[in-house]
């Protein structure tokens, strides 16, 4: 069966480097933040069933679908009236709660593509993490049928985890590096500890 894995990046990439910088809107924060943890929440579930080889029906799909395209208006709303939700205006955790809601967000592609661009103008400036752009470009390009860059899209394929086509997959880890993502290699067993069946204790 294949399956395509909804990244969890904040567990597989770790705590990440924020501001000291209080967020301007904490009100807007606070609201990605509870969003961020029905995301989480519905992911957390899903890996607790695959790692119990447990099959994954249509009526939890439909609520994990649920969820996400909630969150996906939601945040179409804020980005059309605010703009990308940025460190500064509502801190490092939550400007990376707005990014998983739009990895999330495969329904929606045009708006994926649209928060790529916006969050790529942010890099330079300290505003977006580099690996949470480098996840979303790599998600929109291989919906595109294109390459993906820096080898974070994986799919569930007979109970193994087997990465997208990388392009320039020679030089993946030195990419990865330069944006703060860990080598091919760990990363891949994180993500095949966490999606894959793990056996029972004895």
């Amino acid at each position: 069966m294949r399956t395509l894995i909804p990244l969890l990046a904040v567990s597989l990439l770790g705590a990440r480097a924020g501001t000291a910088q209080a967020p301007r809107d904490s009100v807007l924060a606070r609201a990605l933040l509870e969003r961020r943890e029905l995301d989480q929440g519905i992911r957390d579930t899903l890996v607790q069933k695959l790692q119990a080889g447990e099959s994954v029906d249509s009526a939890f799909s439909a609520r994990m679908a649920a969820i996400d395209s909630a969150n996906t208006t939601w945040l179409k709303d804020v980005v059309a009236r605010r703009g990308w939700p940025g460190r500064s205006l509502v801190g490092a955790d939550a400007s990376n709660a707005a990014f998983l809601i739009v990895q999330h967000a495969v329904q929606d592609s045009a708006f994926q593509a649209r928060a790529l661009a916006l969050m790529e103008r942010g890099v330079p400036t300290g505003e977006v993490s580099g690996s949470d752009v480098a996840m979303l470009a790599d998600r929109v390009a291989v919906h595109r049928g294109q390459l993906q860059r820096y080898g974070t899209q994986a799919k569930l394929l007979n109970g193994r985890i087997v990465l997208e086509p990388i392009a320039d997959s020679a030089h993946v880890d030195q990419r990865r590096a330069a944006i703060g993502l860990p080598p091919l290699r760990q990363y891949v067993r994180a993500l095949d500890s966490l999606y894959t069946a793990q056996p029972s204790p004895h």
